[in-house]
């Protein structure tokens, strides 16, 4: 057999060089690769304490403002603009204060005594009112509101559509916990409910919050926008939203000194209730974020001022 060597040479040899090049190349990207996570690391190491560092200085920033506002804080008032400055050539913070209280609590639907949980059936209404406007029908509002008490109460007997125990630690539970037979500390835990397999949760927790721990409900009319307008609707079982919207928008730009101007307004009226309404704020919603042109960092934080403007973060969410 005749064999032409240098062929078989030259083949060989471009085997070995296309071989090469491929390692060359895998070794290349894991290099890359390698090099991205520990600029990550270091990314995401130095973010988070300037993420604290963040919120810090936008909680004093609250504080003095709200020392300073005489009790009324509006739309207009600095804490609620947007600050971004640079941190070095290439990374970039930015901070947004909204005002956590016009939303939903709820936690509101319960009254807590101890470790005993009431419900308060007119605080019911307003949510089923609430969520009717959100597009739900009676079925998925009674279904949320059902496996809402069931999530919170501390029997063990599930309501009509609701959820205990049993559902959660069930084999084909994706969180296998207990309820926790206590108020809510995040908006977060109703993703468990089986409800919101059916609904978008970033589009169903418009209006809604939770305040950890508590049932407190507070909203500063001074601080309300047209997205509010359902939640303000539903409150006053008013159907024209466009009247809402109007009185919304009709706001003074100095803001409310009180809430009789506001109310007076409204065609249904319970006199009883009226308390939820306020004129200033003291929850408050910080969003740090920490950015370049690879990474980004969030940190988001629940903030609540007691009566002597002392600073409570009752949560952070962060996202890295």
């Amino acid at each position: 057999m005749n064999i032409n060597k240098p062929g078989v040479i030259l083949i060989t040899t471009l085997l070995i060089v296309m071989i090469m090049s491929v390692i060359s190349i895998q070794i290349s990207k894991k290099f890359f690769i390698s090099i991205q996570r520990e600029a990550y690391l270091d990314f995401k190491n130095q973010s988070y304490q300037v993420l604290l560092s963040a919120e810090a200085q936008a909680i004093k920033s609250i504080q003095k403002e709200i020392i300073s506002s005489q009790a009324k804080l509006t739309n207009n008032d600095p804490i609620f603009r947007s600050l971004s400055f640079f941190l070095n050539d290439i990374s970039k913070i930015q901070v947004d204060v909204v005002d956590g209280s016009n939303c939903f609590n709820l936690n509101n639907i319960f009254s807590a005594t101890g470790n005993k949980f009431q419900i308060k059936s007119s605080n019911v209404e307003w949510l089923e009112r609430l969520l009717r406007f959100k597009g739900l029908n009676d079925a998925e509002i009674e279904s949320f509101i059902d496996q809402l008490i069931d999530w919170v109460d501390t029997d063990s007997q599930p309501l009509n559509y609701g959820a205990e125990d049993y559902f959660y630690i069930g084999p084909m539970s994706a969180i296998n916990q207990f309820t926790p037979k206590r108020l809510l500390e995040s908006i977060s835990e109703i993703r468990n409910f089986p409800i919101m397999e059916t609904l978008d949760f970033r589009d169903f927790s418009k209006n809604l919050c939770v305040v950890s721990g508590s049932s407190q409900q507070s909203i500063n009319i001074n601080t309300l926008s047209s997205s509010h307008a359902i939640l303000i609707a539903s409150f006053f079982d008013e159907k024209n939203l466009e009247f809402i919207e109007s009185q919304i928008s009709d706001a003074p730009d100095e803001g409310y000194n009180s809430i009789d101007l506001f109310t007076a307004k409204m065609t249904q009226l319970n006199n009883n209730r009226l308390d939820v309404f306020a004129v200033n704020s003291r929850n408050f919603i910080l969003t740090s974020r920490v950015y370049n042109e690879t990474f980004s960092n969030e940190l988001e934080s629940l903030v609540i001022l007691d009566n002597s403007n002392v600073a409570m973060v009752l949560n952070r969410n962060f996202s890295f």
